[in-house]
């Protein structure tokens, strides 16, 4: 090799080690902008309304120790109820099964000793909803003197809850705002633009009346209900620049 060639080896071993060098460095770039001064705050807001919608959760439950009619017998009397809830005008699309079960439940003589015979349970719950808010008397009453045996529970809501999410939502900022104003003049700044804003809500939270009489129910009479009040309960997380 002569002693050009050489030279020229060394220059370009120099140049592909130089770029290999750059290639691995990577810029490093500092933001150097002034972090903007902020108040942060949360706001809570309450809105309160009437219910125009009420669901029902209506139950038959049958025992016999042959399962086969202790089907048949719960079938019956749902069939009843089913019956009489549509003579109150409750129409198909609002009526539906959220539960069927049929349990073996093992007898125990006086010494808890299996007995080797069994008492079958069935249980049909039927989900109720209600739309003409003045006849859910009307509905329970009808369904115990129909056949069923176990009401748990009535919820009251809304069906569109938008108005009373809105005003939630309005009382919510206004909370927020005067929060922030408040920290901004015992620091001795002046409030700005918010800069960031977040939302939870937790409603609507219905209203349940629960624990129905179903002896006074019993002749299919309507049963007395107290519909309450729906309430919205809604936060807004607001972030504020100070001057």
């Amino acid at each position: 090799m002569t002693h050009k060639t050489r030279w020229t080896s060394v220059l370009l071993l120099s140049v592909v080690v130089g770029m290999a060098l750059s290639a691995c460095t990577t810029p490093v770039t500092v933001n150097t902008a002034p972090q903007p001064n902020t108040i942060a705050v949360t706001g809570n807001g309450i809105a309160y309304g009437q219910p125009d919608l009420a669901t029902g959760l209506i139950g038959v439950e049958t025992r016999d120790v042959d399962p086969a009619k202790a089907v048949d017998d719960n079938t019956a009397k749902m069939n009843a109820i089913l019956a009489a809830l549509k003579e109150l005008g409750i129409e198909d699309k609002d009526l539906q099964t959220s539960n069927f079960s049929v349990n073996a439940q093992q007898d125990f003589d006086e010494n808890g000793q299996p007995k080797g015979t069994f008492m079958y349970v069935v249980n049909n719950t039927l989900t109720v909803t209600i739309r003409d808010l003045t006849k859910v008397g009307q509905v329970l009453g009808k369904a115990v003197g129909a056949g069923a045996n176990s009401i748990n529970g009535v919820s009251f809501s809304v069906n569109d809850p938008a108005a009373l999410e809105s005003q939630a939502r309005d009382k919510a900022m206004a909370d927020a705002k005067a929060r922030a104003e408040q920290l901004a003049k015992a620091a001795g700044v002046t409030l700005g633009a918010p800069t960031s804003i977040s939302e939870f809500t937790s409603g609507p939270i219905p209203f349940e009346a629960k624990g129905f009489d179903l002896a006074q129910a019993g002749g299919g009479g309507p049963v007395p209900v107290s519909q309450g009040q729906i309430q919205i309960n809604l936060q807004v997380n607001v972030t504020y620049l100070i001057k």
